[in-house]
């Protein structure tokens, strides 16, 4: 699955014959520098790029073939893992002149979609689900960080359905890439609750099971809850987003929770994210849960001086493990936004750890995500 020989055969072979042909695909990447009390500095780079090809074979079917490459940084074991670059700490990160920094574009999918109406669809293929996932910066990124369930692949087929009335939802059974071994069935529902023009009401409950004697992971099932809430006032918007999340860990329920209220006047935004974990304190938090840290607050008021460009004053507060002393620490931030066009992002960020147990002091970079 990892040799490009097969989605360009596959590619060539579909696109030939398609009525038009749509690339789709993001870009992220960064740079930083970590630098201790002596201030002497570690650089490290990251980037990931997501692309797709979808070919249209006629208004109703379609073909996606879609590649990714992603940095990778060597661990204490010597195993080359994903990367990213954090504005916390040196750590997970790929280092400038690593050759984790140049990887090569792998195959990451193909699917055959089937619209049968307007308001369903049935598909095939490599099918990629995740349900509750963060606003907040740092753990954007639905496959490490997620409250209900992280990003899960299956080959398998799904059918999708919704429209603005009713909601949209989507359920997918195949073959989990956990293993050979395990199969996987995911459903999710969106449903508006309310669905007015200046205010919305959205619940979206999820649930992942995997089965199998060997599923490739500590959990059989997730269930969860998504609430999302907002609400316009000519100049003045506000919202909420909440997540609940449970599922077993030897046999015990880890609860997951996260609230991410939302306020915007005029060039006035607040924002705010609140994530707490209620695992088995007979184990490792870390073990448990499907973040970084058991509890999590940050919180940035930032303001607009131009439709190009904002400003922000970022403070957070990490616990990696609430049983375990010692083990979080303070950050406080400024971050730049600039928005050189439509669906593109230049972000200049530097900051200030505050902890003993923490080798880097001070932080800075740039970082730029594009879609397309």
């Amino acid at each position: 699955m990892r040799k490009l020989i097969l989605p360009i055969a596959l590619m060539s072979a579909s696109f030939a014959l398609a009525v038009d042909v749509e690339l789709h695909g993001s870009v992220n990447f960064d740079y930083g520098s970590y630098f201790d009390e002596h201030f002497s500095p570690i650089n490290a780079a990251n980037q990931d790029i997501d692309l797709s090809a979808k070919a249209n074979m006629d208004e109703n079917v379609s073909v996606t073939v879609k590649a990714n490459t992603h940095t990778s940084y060597q661990d204490t074991l010597g195993n080359y893992q994903a990367s990213e670059t954090r504005r916390h700490f040196y750590a997970h990160s790929t280092a400038m002149g690593d050759g984790g920094k140049y990887t090569e574009f792998n195959f990451d999918g193909v699917e055959l979609r089937w619209d049968i109406t307007h308001d369903i669809g049935l598909v095939f293929g490599d099918l990629t689900y995740s349900a509750g996932a963060f606003n907040y910066y740092y753990w954007r990124d639905p496959a490490r960080y997620a409250v209900i369930v992280r990003e899960q692949n299956l080959r398998g087929a799904g059918i999708e359905v919704g429209n603005e009335k009713y909601g949209s939802g989507k359920v997918y059974f195949g073959a989990s890439e956990n293993n050979e071994h395990s199969a996987a069935l995911f459903a999710t529902y969106s449903y508006p609750l309310v669905n007015h023009v200046d205010q919305h009401l959205v619940l979206t409950p999820s649930v992942d099971w995997v089965f199998g004697k060997d599923m490739g992971r500590s959990h059989t099932y997730v269930f969860g809850l998504e609430v999302d809430y907002t609400k316009s006032l000519e100049n003045m918007n506000y919202g909420v987003y909440a997540v609940w999340g449970i599922h077993p860990y030897k046999g015990k329920g880890v609860h997951s929770f996260l609230v991410e209220p939302s306020f915007n006047y005029d060039f006035f935004n607040l924002g705010a994210s609140f994530f707490v974990a209620l695992a088995d304190d007979r184990y490792d938090a870390d073990v448990q849960i499907f973040t970084e840290d058991q509890m999590m607050f940050a919180i940035e008021p930032s303001f607009i001086i131009h439709k190009k460009f904002s400003m922000g004053v970022g403070y957070e507060y990490h616990n990696k493990d609430l049983e375990k002393e010692d083990d979080d620490y303070h950050y406080l931030g400024l971050n730049l936004y600039l928005y050189p066009t439509m669906k593109t992002e230049l972000v200049f960020w530097g900051g200030y750890n505050f902890a003993d147990q923490i080798e880097t002091d001070f932080a800075m970079g740039i970082s730029a995500k594009a879609s397309f």
